[in-house]
């Protein structure tokens, strides 16, 4: 009788001692999750640095995989870091695992990720259930009507789609980090582009913002034998640094870029200038626009006009009086001397929206303007628009969406367009690239743009102003038969550039003080196959010494 208490005694004991342990162990296991959950939470949402958040989640998964919270967390870091496909996948897990969303915004989440995978009546449905179910404060904090409007604007899109043909471009330009805001010389054999790849100036990683590599500017010449782009690589001279140098735009005539810089306390997003000087070929230290170009505010996107006097660009600034619409707005400023610039003036509300423009791109022609917009009805995201000015009343056209497929429900930014209207680059983040954003090449023959659906032939005139051994910064005039006038400047080594309408004769004359003005008389045909370029060289006579 003793011998079977003393074995009870010991069975109890065990048995106590074991699930005590499986207390403690669940205790810890709670206490790990909670503090887990917290961490990544915090990566989340408050440093945006959503691959170390969803390292934690898929941790947290293991032991938790029918945890509806960790898999509707693993779906908002699949969702930002635009992998919409595991967004879906994960959003879904949460609302099957729970009978009631497991947080408000479920539904909302899901139809946008959807939407971004082009599941496009899963989403209407999805939308329309949170509009449905969700309550009016948490409603407030959601645009739902616009998500709709958008994910039924992609449809119809799709199922008009305009007639291009899109690639990628190859591994000389493109790498695994993100690659975007490409430009190009009006000539079509310079390109300069954004890259946080791994070989950015210093290798450093931007820790206070996204945890990528810091951006650099990269450079890539024509390759005419080939037919294709040169292997791109980081500009040389003083313009990258160990921060953020990011590419806004190269001039037509390929000797200024604008450059955007953010160091996080002295330049909080301004616009700079690098000036490459033709006899030696190097770029210039870049130099803060001045004032009333730069601001207090965040200032980012330029594109000089062929001609050079006109700057296009995207401000922050609030100012209601000089037309401020909203978010980032797209400015016009002029030039009034060689280094100087007037007053900025806003594009109005045809343009700006109360959401966000940026990526300006002012064509060769000086008359179509391309940009990126939130505030406009798009697909989803930033779509490409289109605008026209009109000379006979100085207005712009409303704004046309340029259509799928080169709109997408992705961000659709950077667009900008070669001389003859015929190829287009923009930036893109699709499931066929490389890497997080990449780089692509349009082909646009089969979709005329310019001028009422008609690719006008311009051409290249260039060319430099001399007196013997001296460089001349001359004024310019051209004048084509018509009596139509286009003026610009030469820069500081007497060099000029701008581009006119081919197939016409110009006279160009050329004034400086000190110098007796000349008028020369030029025929500037169109290009059949590439774009014509001609070049002159003006000699100017100087003014006896009164």
């Amino acid at each position: 009788m003793k011998k079977n208490i003393l074995v009870f005694l010991i069975m109890l004991f065990v048995s106590t001692s074991i699930s005590l342990a499986q207390s403690e162990t669940k205790q810890k296991g709670k206490i790990t999750y909670k503090l887990k959950m917290a961490e990544a939470h915090h990566l989340l949402l408050g440093d945006k640095n959503y691959r170390a958040a969803l390292n934690i989640y898929r941790e947290l998964l293991t032991d938790f995989t029918n945890d509806a919270m960790v898999n509707y967390r693993i779906g908002e870091c699949y969702l930002n870091l635009n992998s919409p496909e595991l967004a879906v996948e994960y959003f879904q897990n949460a609302r099957k695992l729970k009978d009631k969303p497991v947080v408000p915004e479920l539904h909302y989440n899901l139809g946008i990720a959807y939407h971004k995978n082009l599941q496009l009546d899963e989403s209407i449905e999805s939308l329309e259930k949170f509009k449905a179910t969700a309550k009016k404060s948490v409603l407030k904090t959601y645009d739902v009507s616009k998500a709709l409007n958008q994910v039924n604007y992609a449809k119809k899109m799709k199922e008009h789609p305009v007639n291009v043909e899109i690639e990628i471009l190859s591994e000389n330009i493109n790498s695994r980090g993100a690659d975007y805001a490409p430009s190009i010389t009006a000539d079509g054999k310079t390109m300069i582009f954004t890259s946080r790849r791994s070989d950015t100036k210093g290798g450093g990683i931007d820790k206070a913002g996204d945890y990528k590599y810091f951006e650099d500017i990269y450079l890539s010449t024509w390759d005419s034998t080939l037919n294709d782009w040169g292997k791109a690589y980081p500009i040389e001279g003083a313009i990258n640094t160990e921060g953020h140098d990011a590419s806004l735009s190269i001039s037509p005539d390929g000797h200024e870029i604008y450059i955007y810089r953010n160091d996080g306390s002295l330049y909080i997003g301004d616009i700079f200038v690098s000036k490459k000087r033709e006899s030696s070929g190097k770029w210039s230290t870049p130099k803060p626009l001045d004032k009333p170009i730069n601001t207090s505010f965040f200032e980012s996107s330029a594109s000089l006009s062929s001609d050079g006097n006109k700057l296009f660009f995207v401000s922050e600034r609030k100012d209601k009086k000089a037309g401020a619409q909203g978010k980032g707005d797209i400015y016009v400023v002029e030039k009034i001397s060689k280094s100087q610039w007037g007053e900025p003036k806003n594009l109005g509300p045809i343009i700006n929206t109360p959401e966000d423009e940026i990526a300006v791109f002012i064509h060769p022609d000086g008359k179509t303007l391309f940009f990126s917009s939130k505030g406009h009805l798009s697909m989803g995201g930033y779509d490409v628009f289109m605008s026209k000015f009109n000379d006979t009343d100085s207005t712009w056209s409303i704004p046309q969406n340029l259509g799928y497929p080169i709109n997408t429900v992705n961000d659709d930014i950077h667009f900008v367009l070669s001389l003859d209207g015929k190829t287009a680059y923009y930036s893109n983040e699709m499931k066929d690239g490389m890497g997080e954003r990449d780089i692509y090449k349009i082909n646009m023959s089969n979709y005329p743009v310019l001028t009422d659906g008609v690719a006008i032939k311009l051409s290249i005139l260039k060319g430099i102003v001399t007196s013997g051994k001296d460089k001349v910064v001359a004024n310019l005039e051209f004048k084509d038969e018509q009596g139509n006038t286009t003026k610009t400047l030469c820069n500081d080594e007497g060099d000029f550039f701008i581009t006119l309408q081919g197939g016409k004769k110009y006279s160009v004359t050329a004034t400086a003080q000190g110098y007796e003005t000349k008028t020369i008389s030029v025929d500037l045909p169109a290009g059949k196959r590439e774009t014509y370029i001609h070049v002159e060289k003006m000699e100017l006579v100087k003014l006896p010494e009164e």
